[in-house]
């Protein structure tokens, strides 16, 4: 099981292994056991998931967690995206000195340009999101179907486990939290832009039905990617794949 002594207000369910710590947690989000930043964590997961339904590989060794967040409304809840992304940086450049951490529209993080964390939110009845992170702390995937480049924190020289990652997170996490909750997405979506991949490069954002190119303009008030397409104007991108042709 992940061990981990979390700051407060967190607390921790450890598993040894779980179909899924998303599902876990929207479990017990009907349950007595409820409890606003309540996190489920497992040592391994059987049936890890990212966006849009794709597999998550879920060794031992990396950090599958998932974050029970109470909210008034779901309305604005996928804010809350771009706050664990820009706390997640903080935390793995304290942790990781030396490679640059990077968050990805919308939900991903980077170290040089690689990814090792992936997020999913999901909701769980009208009053709870579940934030689940996967971090590959000691293992990647293998290349084979991915759509980006990954790595593992173990690649940039961490010796340290998941549960150390897990409690940097959490006290990264916390603030930008309780900033969302007392004074809405302004401050989030600046600490997100602040360290964000692509900000003013060559885009190309693949859509569900087609493909779209233009330049990484910013994020508007809602979170959605702006896509300036020059004599076009700027596209407002709610859902989709992101890559930077141009990047080295």
């Amino acid at each position: 099981m992940i061990t981990a002594n979390l700051p407060a207000p967190f607390t921790l369910i450890s598993l040894d292994d779980a179909g899924s710590t998303n599902d876990e947690a929207r479990r017990l989000s009907q349950s007595e056991a409820a409890a606003d930043l309540l996190v489920v964590a497992a040592t391994t997961q059987s049936a890890g998931r990212g966006r849009r339904g794709r597999a998550w590989v879920s060794p031992a060794g990396n950090l599958h967690a998932s974050w029970l967040i109470r909210v008034e409304s779901l309305h604005h809840a996928a804010q809350l995206g771009f706050a664990a992304a820009a706390g997640l940086v903080s935390a793995l450049a304290e942790l990781v000195p030396g490679p640059q951490f990077q968050a990805k529209w919308p939900n991903d993080v980077l170290a040089d340009g690689r990814k090792c964390c992936g997020m999913l939110l999901e909701s769980a009845g009208p009053r709870w999101l579940v934030l689940g992170i996967g971090v590959n702390v000691v293992a990647a995937p293998p290349p084979e179907g991915l759509n980006h480049p990954a790595c593992c924190l173990a690649d940039h020289g961490y010796d340290g486990g998941a549960g150390a990652v897990l409690e940097a997170f959490c006290r990264h996490f916390h603030p930008l939290l309780t900033g969302w909750r007392h004074t809405g997405f302004a401050p989030i979506r600046a600490a997100w832009l602040g360290c964000a991949r692509g900000l003013g490069q060559p885009t190309v954002v693949r859509l569900e039905h087609d493909t779209q190119t233009g330049t990484f303009a910013g994020l508007d008030d809602e979170g959605a990617l702006l896509l300036d397409q020059g004599a076009s104007g700027i596209r407002r991108i709610l859902a989709g794949d992101v890559f930077f042709p141009d990047a080295r």
